[in-house]
């Protein structure tokens, strides 16, 4: 049974680490941090080339679909691991700014939003569709606050992504989970609330787990 997995949290709390437990895996690495916990990775940046007197620049973006078609067309792995999943967000704006002949959305009302969304979604989903195990990593966002409806003014704990695509991202997985660490102790909380962005449809909530491979995918088989 193939896994498709959210995972976001602070920096250094394991998540990258916790990716890496997973079997024959691969990174698609937009930070280049991957490096320092495998040596199955690939940095996701533009590509520059010079030749002659031009220089031609491949977008990020691009580079990201082309390793999507690559690993369309293989089965060399296991497990596919997109770290971090906030950054291929800016890349397709970048990419579709190009495209439009834009420098922000908003030079085209509404419709270049759209476009990005669907530019970005629509690849997502045929990356998280591949026939391997899919981890995605994010970083968490706690700088908004939300009003509880017990009127308690609260931080809320989510994904550092726009809330449309996250709604979507999270319809694409099985699990969406936040990594915690206190001290030395490394664990993945389940839960969703109000507060709280994660769940998923594995039918469980509010369960925390040790962070590690084994423990998660022992919650798919028990599905």
């Amino acid at each position: 049974m193939v896994k498709k997995l959210w995972i976001y949290g602070q920096p250094f709390s394991g998540k990258t680490t916790f990716a890496c437990g997973s079997p024959n895996h691969y990174v698609l690495s937009t930070d280049g941090n991957a490096q320092y916990t495998t040596d199955s990775y690939k940095v996701i940046t533009d590509e520059v080339k010079v030749e002659g007197r031009l220089t031609k620049r491949k977008l990020a973006w691009e580079v990201l679909k082309d390793e999507i078609t690559r690993l369309e067309a293989e089965r060399k792995y296991e497990t596919i691991i997109l770290d971090l999943v906030e950054d291929t967000y800016e890349m397709a704006r970048l990419y579709m700014y190009q495209k439009l002949g834009i420098t922000h959305e908003s030079d085209d009302t509404f419709r270049a939003w759209d476009k990005v969304r669907t530019e970005y979604l629509s690849t997502m989903r045929r990356f998280i569709n591949l026939p391997y195990n899919i981890i995605l990593i994010s970083h968490e966002d706690t700088t908004k606050d939300i009003t509880k409806r017990s009127g308690e003014n609260i931080t809320a704990i989510k994904p550092n992504i726009t809330d449309k695509v996250a709604n979507k991202l999270a319809g694409m997985v099985a699990l969406v989970g936040r990594a915690i660490v206190d001290g030395d102790k490394y664990t993945l909380s389940v839960k969703t609330d109000e507060v709280t962005f994660g769940g998923g449809r594995l039918g469980i909530n509010n369960v925390t787990l040790p962070l590690e491979w084994e423990a998660v995918a022992e919650l798919f088989e028990k599905k």
